[in-house]
């Protein structure tokens, strides 16, 4: 007897019950798809791994392990921890991570951040909240604070701007968020150049006195993939802020984000998204008082 169409059945309709669920906790958040392949099969819950590998050449190493295994659930019912837990332990179970398993490899996994049934049972199983992505809607323009001036960038501001993510990103490697990969700041320095020349990104610098002190990345609504992660369109994303250590508690952060909305609100978009490491002190407060909201949370395993 062939079990498969039957266990799409139970997939399509778990997906389904499962999406009520989240849309009842959080309808930010975009539906999930059926997934086409099911590793763990139950009655309240279904999973599947992706496993991805990178070279440390490949732009995608600088933001993560070289080998990961990404999990995708889907988990139903009243009570969805106990069948979260099963499921999670049987997709770890499948986890081959080979002789060098204490070397480049995560498990990660991007879950509703205010499904706080399913946290233990990730705890449980050694994971620990790396980054979230939060939410805010663009219903009116900010309150403009002064004491910076903020301009676009210019190619005359690339080096500096090389250097300032270059340190930001060694923060976050020192935090054990990002990796440190060869010729750091000659790839990010061409990530910025290339951004500085796409129409549908934007790079903003504050200064004071006349020299720069901050910046910030971001794109307009444009179809990318992380745009599909909420229900609110069209919606922006910023992916860079960096303030210079002197510069903070001056309202240089409150002036680079209020240009930055402008912006997008200036291509249409009704909502703002960003990832923040969990582990940086400065980002959860800031980004809490600016109006954003925790949405989706990545989780993550090391091998030892």
């Amino acid at each position: 007897m062939n079990e498969k169409p039957e266990l799409d059945r139970i997939a399509t309709r778990l997906t389904a019950d499962h999406n009520l669920r989240m849309r009842r906790i959080d309808p930010r958040i975009a539906p999930a798809p059926v997934m086409p392949e099911h590793h763990v099969q139950g009655t309240l819950a279904v999973g599947r791994i992706l496993e991805q590998r990178y070279d440390e050449s490949a732009y995608a190493s600088l933001w993560g392990a070289l080998r990961r295994y990404v999990l995708h659930i889907r988990v139903a019912g009243p009570d969805p921890s106990p069948a979260f837990d099963k499921v999670v332990g049987g997709l770890l179970d499948r986890i081959d991570a080979g002789p060098d398993r204490g070397a480049d490899q995560a498990v990660t996994l991007t879950w509703p951040s205010l499904d706080i049934a399913c946290v233990a049972p990730l705890v449980r199983h050694g994971f620990a909240p790396l980054t979230s992505l939060v939410v805010k809607e663009l219903h009116r323009p900010d309150d403009l604070p002064g004491g910076a001036i903020v301009r676009s960038a210019q190619r005359d501001d690339l080096e500096w701007l090389a250097d300032q993510a270059h340190r930001l990103h060694r923060f976050e490697n020192q935090l054990g968020v990002l990796p440190d990969r060869p010729a750091l700041r000659a790839r990010l320095h061409t990530e910025l150049a290339e951004a500085m020349a796409d129409e549908n990104c934007f790079i903003l610098v504050a200064s004071t006195d006349k020299a720069p002190v901050g910046f910030i990345q971001g794109q307009v609504p444009s179809g990318a993939w992380i745009e599909q992660q909420i229900t609110m369109a069209p919606a922006g994303y910023l992916s860079r802020l960096f303030i210079e250590p002197a510069a903070r508690r001056k309202s240089v952060g409150r002036s680079l984000v209020a240009a930055a909305h402008d912006i997008l609100r200036g291509h249409g978009a009704t909502a703002v998204m960003l990832h923040h490491s969990l582990h940086n002190p400065f980002a959860a407060p800031f980004w809490a008082e600016s109006g954003y909201r925790p949405t989706l949370t990545t989780w993550s395993k090391r091998f030892h």
